[in-house]
């Protein structure tokens, strides 16, 4: 009998042994877990690239929907002599069942060549086809290729690229240039060689590592000594090519060897060039890195949780009301930290096993934290380009709702609320988003999408417009996104009412002008809302056409539309109205007469109001000597109190209930859009055509009309021009001059109103061959006919008479008359 209790007693401290040994390996194997989503299935879609300039370059990402001219901006392919352009499909090859493309104008309006091939070479990993390009292309001129994949199901797969028939000798030189440059960086010898590029300033900011321009340092150039090396590959993207200049962009991964662990770092370089009589001229360089989260225990100690180096702008955060949970976006990752149980929860990521998968870190998405509720429940939005699960190439907006378990991962869901399909880059959506997103009470979602608000019904997914058609400068969404008001009608200084909506409630109320005034919606100073007062008899014409309204009072309104506010001063009007915090700016003008007026000085309104903290509040960074910048989300207690930090992700991904809500408002008619491109990407979007240029200049940038046509361009400039016959060659833009706005006239000219504008910024189009209105006094224009390196030439229409004026001295003479230019580009 003994000996049986013996051997219970054994076979019993064994299974407790085995239990406790199971549950610190389980705790261990939960510590530092980095593990995707079980029911997000691992990307389908194939890669596609082309071989061109000898190499492969410019990685294409497949769509599920048509996006016609929207993704064709993302690299440019050149043609080679004879245009037969070998493309090559990578992953999961064996579902591609047919080939075909189209060559389309840039605007997408006109078909030149639809062609099926009948066959490819298939390899053990990929596919190689050969496409026959048509004789039907102009050379020097843009195209869009979109290549079709058809898959097993029947199902197209959409890949864009521009292309270009030219001579490859300048484009190969650029590319070549580029990937030497970035190899050097890694080899502090070699690299010495890169010096005579920069253009290293004592006035820029060498404090990180996460943003690299020309004008840093050589240690920063060279990674301060970071010992990081490639890991993956080294994605190579022409971006543009116009005239001397062109643009690369390398994408790639780059790895650090610690005694703790592998660090793991995403790098994007960009390069602006200028093709010179005997070399290259690297005009702009920009390297952004950012550190991918780990979630190893090390990472979370005192009362921070360390992101490394990265940039502000790949990081936000939001705090429940009660400041248990954290949720924090770092590298288009979502994460979320219960501050009393120490667990990190991994909520959202497309990344999976391998961290250097080309799809999953294809990184043409971001997230929007909407809310942390007190439970530990997040409210996110994940929009732009979906890397993989059930929307895996589609482009849009997902809304998701993270439900914590509580304290049990195997019941940590997330639930996918609706998806909205957008055929917009994703710079557009970003733009969109980040002016409004905003959940109110009965979860009425509100967000922007292309020049409308939706307000979106969680429960029913049923969605109303609450406003669209809206125009630059006719609405205004406050810091918090709570509050949105806009004007009623297209023309903003017409405006007779004003909708002003407290999204949190859905109450919405209104501002009327009395009559013969007009109403004009200024902003936001904390959730107080601002307006203007005008009459339209005031309405300040240039040259025939209005460039303000200016105001004669300023009224802040609280949200009972009480006055807090009235700023107003007999004989003096206001324009140019700006918010800064709790301080507002403003210039003041005096009449001088009829519908002219000059400056009179600016003024200050200080207001006693409560501004929201910002997304990176809760954001904090110190300096290490070895990687400078470090950035940290701070906690408020301690971390280390317990013996482990659970490190988990959500075990189940529900679509059941999920809606696919495809916006539609009224009329989308836009008059003639400029779109910014500086460093490789979008900057804004506008139909001032000053604003644009003013944006992409900084970047050593361009502009684009609507339909892709590049109409200005830093770099791409001769350093003299001179037009013969000015006021001949000028007829085409002269004869036009009175019908003003920003115009094209078919198979003639583009016409620009390009008020505001520098006199550097319109010898562009001296360059190009077409001279420069600039009107002086009287409603006279002279024409601005060459330049060289000090001076400008002018034509007078009136005498035929031609002077030369020096840069400087130009400067202020435009500047005197309000820089009051029109422009052109010739389009034969």
């Amino acid at each position: 009998m003994k000996q049986i209790w013996k051997k219970a007693l054994v076979l019993l401290g064994i299974f407790m042994a085995a239990v406790v040994i199971y549950f610190i390996w389980n705790q261990k194997g939960e510590e530092n877990t980095n593990q995707v989503f079980s029911t997000m299935e691992s990307p389908q879609i194939p890669l596609v690239y082309v071989q061109s300039l000898g190499r492969e370059i410019n990685l294409m990402h497949g769509y599920k929907q048509n996006m016609e001219e929207k993704a064709a901006r993302d690299s440019l392919t050149i043609l080679p002599e004879d245009r037969q352009l070998t493309v090559g499909v990578r992953e999961n090859i064996s579902e591609i069942t047919g080939i075909r493309y189209e060559v389309r104008s840039l605007d997408w309006e006109h078909l030149v060549e639809r062609t099926t091939l009948e066959s490819w070479e298939t390899s053990e990993d990929r596919i190689q086809a050969r496409l026959p390009i048509q004789n039907l292309l102009e050379r020097d001129t843009e195209y869009i290729l979109c290549l079709i994949l058809t898959d097993q199901k029947g199902a197209d797969l959409y890949y864009y690229t521009r292309i270009l028939w030219t001579d490859e000798a300048a484009a190969k030189q650029m590319v070549d240039f580029a990937v030497d440059f970035s190899n050097k960086t890694f080899d502090y010898n070699q690299a010495a060689e890169l010096v005579t590029y920069l253009e290293s300033s004592s006035t820029e900011d060498n404090s990180s590592l996460g943003h690299v321009t020309i004008r840093s340092s050589f240690s920063q150039l060279t990674w301060n000594n970071l010992n990081v090396a490639p890991a993956g590959e080294i994605q190579v993207t022409l971006k543009e090519i116009d005239g001397i200049m062109g643009n690369v962009q390398l994408d790639y991964m780059v790895q650090r060897e610690t005694d703790r662990e592998t660090e793991l770092y995403q790098v994007r370089e960009n390069f602006t060039m200028r093709q010179g009589a005997s070399r290259l001229y690297l005009m702009d360089y920009t390297r952004d890195m950012a550190q991918i989260f780990s979630g190893n225990k090390e990472l979370f100690s005192g009362k921070r949780i360390m992101l490394g180096i990265t940039g502000e702008e790949e990081l936000s955060i939001k705090k429940s009301d009660n400041g248990r949970y954290i949720a924090f976006v770092t590298g288009g990752e979502l994460w979320r930290f219960d501050q009393e149980e120490e667990r990190a929860v991994k909520i959202f990521t497309f990344r999976g096993q391998s961290e250097t998968d080309l799809r999953c870190s294809f990184d043409r998405h971001d997230i929007k934290i909407i809310q942390v509720e007190d439970t530990g429940n997040v409210d996110f939005l994940v929009y732009g380009y979906m890397n993989r699960g059930t929307h895996e190439g589609d482009v849009g907006a997902a809304y998701y709702r993270f439900t914590d378990g509580s304290g049990s991962i195997q019941e940590d869901t997330i639930e996918e609320k609706f998806f909205i399909p957008v055929q917009a880059s994703f710079e557009e959506i970003k733009m969109d988003v980040n002016q409004l997103s905003y959940l109110g009470d009965n979860d009425l979602f509100y967000i922007m999408m292309e020049k409308a608000v939706y307000g979106i019904d969680l429960n029913s997914n049923e969605y109303m417009v609450v406003a669209d058609n809206l125009c630059r400068g006719g609405y205004a969404v406050s810091k918090d996104g709570s509050h949105f008001a806009w004007q009623e009608g297209a023309d903003i200084y017409k405006a007779a009412m004003i909708h002003v909506m407290d999204l949190k409630t859905g109450v919405m109320q209104e501002v009327q002008a009395q009559s013969e005034d007009a109403v004009r919606v200024l902003g936001f100073v904390g959730n107080d809302f601002m307006y203007g007062k005008a009459k339209q008899e005031d309405a300040w014409i240039l040259r025939g056409r209005t460039i303000d309204l200016p105001m004669y009072a300023i009224e802040i309104v609280n949200d009972n539309m009480e006055s807090e506010t009235r700023y107003e001063k007999p004989g003096y009007y206001i324009a140019d109205v700006t918010v800064e915090e709790s301080r507002i700016h403003l210039n003041r003008l005096v009449k001088t007469g009829e519908s002219d007026y000059e400056t009179d000085g600016d003024d200050i309104i200080v207001c006693n109001v409560e501004i929201s903290s910002g997304e990176l509040e809760g954001i904090g960074w110190y300096a290490s000597e070895e990687r400078r910048k470090l950035y940290f989300v701070q906690t408020d207690v301690e971390i280390g109190r317990r013996k482990q930090i659970q490190v988990s992700a959500p075990r189940k991904l529900i679509h059941d209930a999920a809606g696919l809500l495809e916006l539609k408002s009224g009329d989308n008619s836009r008059t003639m859009e400029f779109y910014a491109y500086g460093n490789g990407r979008l900057l804004g979007i506008s139909d001032s055509f000053s604003q644009m240029t003013a944006l992409a200049f900084d970047k050593m940038g361009f502009v684009t009309d609507h339909k892709q046509r590049i109409v200005w361009n830093r770099v791409d400039r001769d350093n003299t021009a001179n037009i013969r016959s000015p006021e001949n060659t000028a007829r085409r833009l002269t004869r036009r001059l009175e019908e003003g706005g920003n115009k094209e006239y078919e198979n003639d000219i583009l016409i620009f109103d390009a008020q505001g504008c520098t006199l550097h910024q319109m010898l562009y189009f001296v360059g190009k061959g077409c001279p420069v209105a600039a009107y002086t006094d009287g409603g006279q224009y002279i024409l601005i006919t060459g330049y060289d390196q000090y001076n400008i030439t002018v034509y007078q229409p009136w005498d035929g008479s031609t002077y030369k004026l020096g840069l400087a001295d130009g400067e202020d003479y435009f500047n005197r008359y309000k820089n009051d230019f029109v422009c052109g580009i010739f389009l034969d």
